[in-house]
């Protein structure tokens, strides 16, 4: 297999991780963005070692499909990651990222079906870790707002948890390892936000995290990762436990003085 890879959406923050773990294996990588001239996207993975030798951008438009074949062009594999998520943008109050996700999904499998490509799938929960980029993540937002105390992120429902780290190296191993069709679930463990909010304020006690209702379901769709996760993990995927995610997560905000 070539050692050359493309990754799209290679400066968001599980994006910033592949580019990080795959040079640390002794790729070549094709790192897609936005605008090559945006220091927020390119600095912080020009400073990684072996970016300077193994390293290549490319401004890529998902619309443009000149420019997707160029950033692909004699790479053997893929791993796409790239979907715009703005955070804060309320000036249309329908949410496209999710959908974005699904049908970006079944277009895969549809291309797979038309083509014999060999497509592999990774559905991971909510990442959280050590962020890498300059800007903050969706997820890595929730988890300030709950640092500081607000309700307006709760959500009664179940969710998965998985950190950058493990996420990243899940799509690797899916691309090293010929065994590894179909689709992956890719979390550490599936709680209710309730359980990961309470997780934090034990974790974290000199923070006012407000105190969550709980589900009406107690018991329901909790799973740990090894029932979840199970195809990843016989790939050779060791999940890192939520209480060492939550922390490296903090941690890293509060570094970057978000909290």
């Amino acid at each position: 297999m070539s050692k050359v890879v493309c990754v799209t959406g290679a400066s968001g923050a599980i994006g910033s991780w592949v580019v990080l773990l795959l040079l640390q294996r002794g790729y070549t990588v094709h790192a897609t963005v936005q605008d090559i001239k945006d220091e927020n996207e390119t600095k912080h993975l020009e400073e990684m070692e072996g970016a300077k030798s193994h390293l290549h951008f490319f401004e890529m438009d998902l619309l443009d499909i000149d420019s997707i074949a160029a950033a692909i062009k004699g790479c053997s594999g893929v791993i796409h990651l790239a979907c715009p998520n703005i955070i804060g943008q309320v000036e249309d109050p329908e949410l496209y990222y999710p959908i974005a996700k699904t049908l970006a999904e079944k277009a895969g499998w549809d291309f797979a079906k038309e083509t014999g490509f060999d497509v592999v799938m990774i559905n991971p929960g909510t990442a959280l870790g050590p962020l890498l980029p300059p800007r903050i993540n969706s997820s890595m937002a929730v988890l300030v707002s709950v640092l500081k105390g607000g309700k307006e992120t709760y959500e009664d429902f179940f969710m998965g948890t998985a950190h950058f780290k493990d996420i990243a190296l899940a799509h690797i191993l899916a691309l090293e390892n010929k065994k590894a069709a179909g689709r992956h679930l890719c979390v550490e463990s599936i709680r209710h936000f309730s359980d990961l909010v309470d997780k934090v304020a034990e974790l974290y006690p000199e923070y006012d995290v407000a105190k969550l209702p709980k589900d009406t379901q107690p018991g329901l769709l909790r799973a740990s990762g090894k029932d979840a996760s199970k195809k990843l993990i016989d790939l050779g995927l060791e999940f890192t436990p939520v209480e060492q995610i939550i922390k490296d997560a903090v941690e890293s905000l509060k570094s970057r003085g978000y909290v």
